[in-house]
């Protein structure tokens, strides 16, 4: 029985997969208002019943990507010694379907938005992890800065990264980061 739950994983996590994968290549080629969710099932050979089994419209697609991206940096300030390196561990390997779908992100307006907001409910998420039992207001606005300033170092090197096409996305995070925890006094 545990091969074919196994099995049944897998096979989940491979439909998973090739919607996200139909979807980029869909929105890339048409753009993310012209694609429609049976033009993604049909892609990925899938029927919309199924797509909609894995998500629930079609943003959702995206927002896997970066829920997968966060359950890792989740995962990861488990043993990180800072959040920083939480950070750094979770955005260092192959990104490049995390670049396509930043690529699409910074294209569209209205999925900016979305993703704006998700973004928020991850800082909260984050905040919530790190705080510890019983926290004072101090420890609680402690937290809550250092996770902004975090996902704000963030942003501005996925950005950059966005901006300079042979580069690494991890080279961008760890200077933006670093830049940050010397302190960023304003310097004329």
């Amino acid at each position: 029985m545990t091969k074919l739950c196994g099995l049944r994983e897998r096979k989940k996590q491979q439909t998973r997969s090739a919607l996200v994968d139909a979807a980029l290549a869909l929105f890339e080629a048409k753009g993310f208002d012209a694609a429609t969710v049976e033009e993604i099932a049909a892609a990925a050979d899938v029927s919309p019943r199924t797509f909609f089994r894995y998500f629930t419209a079609k943003e959702g697609v995206l927002l896997a990507v970066h829920d997968e991206e966060f359950t890792r940096l989740l995962d990861a300030v488990d043993t990180a010694p800072t959040l920083a390196e939480a950070v750094i561990t979770t955005i260092d390997g192959d990104h490049e379907r995390f670049r396509r779908v930043q690529e699409l992100l910074a294209r569209t307006p209205a999925l900016r938005a979305t993703f704006l907001e998700r973004t928020v409910e991850q800082e909260h998420q984050l905040v919530d992890k790190l705080l510890p039992p019983d926290p004072t207001p101090r420890q609680v606005l402690r937290t809550r800065l250092l996770v902004a300033a975090t996902y704000a170092a963030l942003r501005v090197a996925i950005e950059s990264w966005l901006t300079t096409p042979d580069s690494h996305c991890a080279e961008h995070v760890t200077e933006a980061l670093a830049l940050l925890d010397q302190g960023l006094a304003v310097t004329r």
